[in-house]
C-alpha cells in the first residue's frame, strides 16, 4: 500500500497524520488514530494511509522549510546588533512582518494544491488496488466524520486536524470530492466486484 522504505512515526507532537516528504516518513499521534480512526472500515484506513503517501511521493521536501524562513531571516540579520543604522530596526521588521505573510500564504497555498494530488495519488490506488468505485464518495464520507470529530475535539479543548479540511483550512470538503470525481473518467466510477484477501496485492 504504502513504500517498503516508509516509516510510520509515532509523534506527540503531530496532531493528527501527516506525511513528510524531507523525513520519507509518515508521523502520526496514537492518540488521534485510537480517538477517530480505530473503528474506521477498511477502506477508510487505506484512503487515509494512501493520502498521506500521496504527500510524500508527489509533495515538495522544501514546503515544510516555508514557515521557518522569517525566523531565520530575523536570527541572519546583524543590524540588529548593537550599532545598527537609526530607522534601520523599523525597516528591518516592518519587512519581517511581510516576509512572515507572504511565507505562510505560499505556505498553506501549496498546501492546499498538495492535497488535490494526495487525493487522487489515494483515489487511483484505491480505484486500480481496492476496487473502489467511487473513491470520491469514500472521501466525503471519511472527511465529514473526520469533521465532526473535531467539532468536537474543539468543544473540548482539542486542536483537530487530518487531511486539512476543518473550516479554518482550505479547500473545503465539497471542493475536494467536486475535484476528484471530476479528474475521475466517469466510465471508471461503476461499481466493480471487490478482490478476496488473497488477491489484495502485499
Amino acid at each position: 500500500m504504502i513504500d517498503r522504505r516508509r516509516r510510520l512515526v509515532r509523534c506527540p507532537l503531530t496532531v493528527s497524520m501527516r506525511g513528510c516528504p524531507a523525513l520519507n516518513c509518515i508521523r502520526y499521534r496514537p492518540s488521534f488514530y485510537e480517538r477517530n480512526l480505530s473503528g474506521a472500515s477498511d477502506d477508510a484506513l487505506r484512503f487515509v494511509l494512501l493520502h498521506e503517501e500521496g504527500h510524500v511521493r508527489k509533495g515538495s521536501s522544501l514546503l515544510s522549510a516555508l514557515p521557518a524562513f522569517p525566523v531565520l531571516l530575523f536570527l541572519g540579520y546583524p543590524s540588529l546588533q548593537a550599532g545598527s543604522l537609526p530607522g534601520a530596526k523599523p525597516a528591518f521588521i516592518a519587512l519581517l512582518l511581510l516576509t512572515a505573510f507572504f511565507a505562510y500564504r505560499t505556505y498553506y497555498h501549496r498546501m492546499c494544491d498538495e492535497e488535490f494530488v494526495a487525493d487522487r495519488y489515494a483515489a487511483d490506488a484505491m480505484r486500480c488496488c481496492y476496487r473502489v468505485g467511487d473513491p470520491g464518495d469514500l472521501l466525503q464520507n471519511l472527511l465529514s466524520g473526520l469533521l465532526a470529530g473535531a467539532s468536537s475535539s474543539r468543544r473540548k479543548g482539542v486542536i483537530p486536524g487530518i487531511l486539512r479540511s476543518e473550516p479554518d483550512y482550505r479547500p473545503s470538503i465539497s471542493e475536494r470530492v467536486q475535484r476528484l470525481r471530476g479528474a475521475i473518467d466517469p466510465g471508471d466510477r461503476k461499481t466493480t466486484v471487490r478482490p478476496t484477501d488473497g488477491d489484495l496485492p502485499r
